[in-house]
């Protein structure tokens, strides 16, 4: 009996950890006093089984350990954020505990080193998973709707307001909008790479120019062209542009920040 209450025991403590660890994660906060919460937790998964409670008594109870748990790790001010973290910490107690649940139901009773590597395999996938939601969530505050008319032509586009373009043409001081290489296409009609080696068609090209930029990337120059117009659009309210400033980027950063154009800053 005395190496079951052990098992049982280190078992909740590891189990208990990462649960916090997550919930550190989703909560972006630091969990205090963590060892003492996981402890508690632990020895109240001992406890409980030895007396045969009915139903409805186990589950006040375990709603009962949780706050408990999250009041002993997690700053608690108000009565609503009982609320906010109990949810996220019962929410993740059911991730870990079924998840272990499931495993020992198809390979039975789990070791200790097992009972390790799912739970940081679950915690890296979760970790992840947070990490490129808080990731898409920063993308979606600075994009916006950009339209672009020239010659009769409108593409529509996502836009990034980039802060760190500060990209300004040498000879009319105007700020340069960065578009990528399939955007230049769209709005043209024709191939960057074929475009550009024609040096007859860069002249046609409305205010069609070379700046240099000091990248090793396309030479060290950026073909600037100017367009009628450019409405963005950002949460319902749109701005517009009369003879904006394009500039073909070198780099394809559409993969990365989800779009084609990327806003000088001094029009953001």
């Amino acid at each position: 009996m005395k190496v079951v209450i052990e098992y049982v025991l280190i078992e909740n403590l590891i189990i208990n950890y990462f649960i916090m660890s997550c919930c550190g994660v989703l909560f972006k906060v630091k969990p205090r006093w963590w060892f003492v919460s996981c402890l508690f937790g632990a020895l109240m998964a001992l406890f409980f089984p030895i007396f045969n409670f009915p139903i409805y008594i186990r589950i006040i109870s375990t709603v009962l350990v949780a706050i408990i748990m999250v009041a002993i790790s997690f700053p608690i001010k108000r009565a609503k954020d009982f609320v906010f973290y109990g949810f996220g910490f019962v929410f993740l107690t059911f991730v870990f505990g079924g998840a272990c649940q499931l495993l020992t139901s198809w390979f039975g009773q789990l070791s200790v080193f097992l009972i390790c590597i799912a739970c940081i395999v679950l915690y890296v996938s979760i970790k992840v998973f947070l990490s490129r939601l808080a990731r898409k969530r920063a993308l979606q505050t600075f994009t916006c709707s950009v339209q672009i008319s020239s010659n009769g032509k409108v593409v529509e586009e996502i836009g990034y307001i980039d802060s760190a373009n500060v990209l300004y043409d040498p000879l009319t001081s105007e700020p340069i909008v960065l578009i990528t290489k399939d955007v230049f296409s769209k709005i043209v009609g024709e191939d960057y790479l074929f475009f550009a080696a024609r040096t007859d068609k860069v002249k046609r090209l409305p205010y069609g120019h070379y700046v240099n930029v000091g990248s090793a990337v396309d030479g060290g120059r950026m073909l600037v062209f100017m367009v009628d117009k450019m409405v963005i659009t950002e949460k319902g309210k749109a701005r517009e542009y009369e003879h904006t400033l394009l500039g073909i980027s070198g780099a394809d950063f559409s993969k990365t920040l989800n779009s084609g154009v990327l806003i000088h800053s001094a029009l953001a």
